[in-house]
């Protein structure tokens, strides 16, 4: 009897401390306006499970908050991601401060209950005004983009975001807008043609275009008046002035350098951008429509202004190039732009390291960048000999950034030169002729820098970025050095240039967006100043920069 009363006892305990394993947990909380407090209701909280940092495959689960803002979840215990989504909000994850950031996970024991989640969502802000002539009269029908600088592989681009249309009193308003600086870009709708219609063009001319122009009424983006938008506001009254500017057909020719047989093969484009200081402009680009068979193409709705024409073709492995200068004026056409393809070119090169020193370079790659971004066809790499050699393929004439991968620790580019040209703080230009030779002299006894980010004391996890001090360093994106902070808040950089610097370190930022000088300028109160002479390591305490400070004020 004993023996049964023990057994009975087992099966017992063992099925209570399986309930109490498999006891789901319990997720209570609140969503709520984070500028004015109030209860979001309808707002779809979701939540997704998470193992080894990484989320399940499954769909995420979502649950909607009632008239008060709640929101009541019961799951298995677990870790979990939780974020929230209204129309006219952003996305509010759990744990972030801003709606860009990554948030925290939440674990959960079995049985556990959390009832004072709170989840604060930024309200979305917009965007309006009124679109006239030069007489003050309203326009109907304009488009009106709203554009935002974005950053990739160091470039600066100007990307529409939104996009709306002016009603019959003129009025526009565009909507849906996270805080942010922003241009407006007007696009009037084309008259009717004032001369025959053309023959032969290789897009059909419907109607006599006008200029498209940026906020307040100007046809260059330098000239443009910038929006900032707090969260949840209204940037009301930004009405446009427009002049009618005609806009222009520009046409020409692709000329192979023997034949144009193979023009019709392989890929080919042609790009229209605007000259910024002697550079193919990444902000407004416009493509050509282009008859492969005899090389014509044509480009339509020119605004006046300085532009390069690039052209790029990849044929069975082959990349050929070519760029012209072009001015464009009030004429109604610009006709018989010729542009001459040029093969491709071999750049030589040599890496070395100061004073003659050993170094194994055969761990190491080089590699070119096209820094305008025409060059069709993958980017011309190249081994490093056993002597330092470089040999690139495959270079068209253009603008172009060196990289040097793998660079051991400690190490650093002290110098590099193409021809007699600084490359490190400039851009390696090939031109028609005979190229240069890339020279690039490492230096061994690199500085190092280190050190934790901290707010109120407390290590946090950070982008930390090794900022040049100098303002004309800072318009090169490759002077820039960014790292996530590890464990206890802690950052390192090796390897680093000899000068002058500051660090910054940024909670929740989008890739990149450090380059933008606005960024830099709000946070450049809390930057840390740090200067490093060769071999020299320094430490320091970098506090965190508040995601609010990135933000344009209400």
């Amino acid at each position: 009897m004993r023996s049964l009363f023990v057994f009975f006892l087992f099966v017992f305990q063992v099925a209570a401390f399986g309930a109490v394993q498999t006891e789901p947990a319990l997720l209570e909380g609140q969503v709520t306006n984070k500028l004015t407090g109030a209860p979001v209701k309808q707002a779809h909280v979701s939540y997704i499970r998470v193992a080894s940092g990484t989320a399940d495959a499954a769909m995420p689960v979502n649950a909607a908050t009632d008239s008060e803002g709640h929101f009541a979840i019961t799951v298995p215990a677990g870790s979990y991601r939780l974020w929230a989504e209204r129309p006219g909000f952003a996305r509010q994850t759990y744990g972030a401060r801003t709606p860009q950031g990554a948030g925290s996970v939440i674990a959960l024991a079995p049985g556990q209950q959390i009832k004072d989640l709170v989840l604060p969502m930024v309200p979305l802000g917009a965007i309006s005004g009124r679109v006239l002539d030069e007489d003050g009269d309203t326009l109907q029908g304009v488009g009106v983009q709203v554009l935002r600088f974005s950053f990739a592989a160091g470039r600066k681009q100007l990307v529409a975001v939104a996009g709306t249309s002016s009603n019959d009193r003129g009025e526009y308003r565009a909507f849906g807008l996270p805080a942010g600086r922003y241009f407006l870009l007007a696009k009037l709708p084309g008259a009717p043609l004032t001369h025959p219609m053309e023959k032969g063009g290789l897009m059909p001319e419907a109607q006599q275009p006008f200029a498209a122009l940026y906020y307040p009424g100007v046809a260059d983006l330098e000239s443009a008046s910038v929006i900032a938008l707090g969260e949840g506001s209204e940037a009301e009254s930004a009405d446009f002035r427009l002049k009618k500017t005609p806009a222009v057909t520009v046409r020409g020719r692709v000329v192979a350098p023997l034949n144009n047989d193979h023009l019709a093969a392989g890929q080919m484009q042609v790009v229209l951008a605007h000259n910024d200081g002697n550079a193919a402009s990444f902000i407004d680009r416009a493509s050509a429509v282009v008859d492969r068979a005899s090389g014509r193409f044509e480009f339509r709705g020119v605004a006046p202004g300085s532009y390069w024409v690039v052209a790029s073709q990849l044929h069975a492995g082959r990349t050929m190039g070519a760029r012209v200068p072009l001015e464009v004026s009030g004429a109604a056409q610009v006709e018989n732009v010729n542009i001459t393809l040029r093969s491709s070119v071999e750049i030589s090169g040599r890496v070395e390291m100061e004073g003659g020193a050993s170094i194994n370079f055969q761990k190491m790659n080089a590699r070119l960048t096209p820094w305008e971004g025409l060059t069709l066809g993958p980017e011309p790499t190249s081994k490093i000999g056993v002597d330092g050699s470089l040999q690139f393929s495959g270079v068209t004439p253009g603008l172009w950034d060196f990289r040097l991968d793998s660079l051991p620790d400690g190490l650093w580019i002290k110098t590099a030169t193409f021809g007699d040209v600084d490359a490190l703080t400039g851009e390696i230009r090939v031109l028609e002729g005979q190229p240069g030779l890339l020279r690039i002299v490492l230096a061994g006894n690199g500085a190092e820098v280190s050190g934790v980010v901290t707010e109120n004391d407390q290590p946090k996890r950070a982008t930390v970025v090794l900022a040049p001090a100098d303002p004309q360093q800072r318009r090169i994106g490759q002077m820039f050095r960014a790292a996530a902070t590890q464990e206890q808040g802690l950052f390192v950089f090796k390897g680093v240039r000899p000068g002058n610097y500051k660090l910054f370190a940024f909670e929740d930022i989008e890739a990149q967006a450090w380059l933008d000088s606005e960024i830099l300028k709000s946070a450049e109160a809390l930057g840390e100043p740090v200067t490093v002479a060769e071999g020299e390591s320094v430490n320091r305490h970098v506090r965190l920069v508040p995601p609010e400070l990135l933000v344009p004020a209400r």
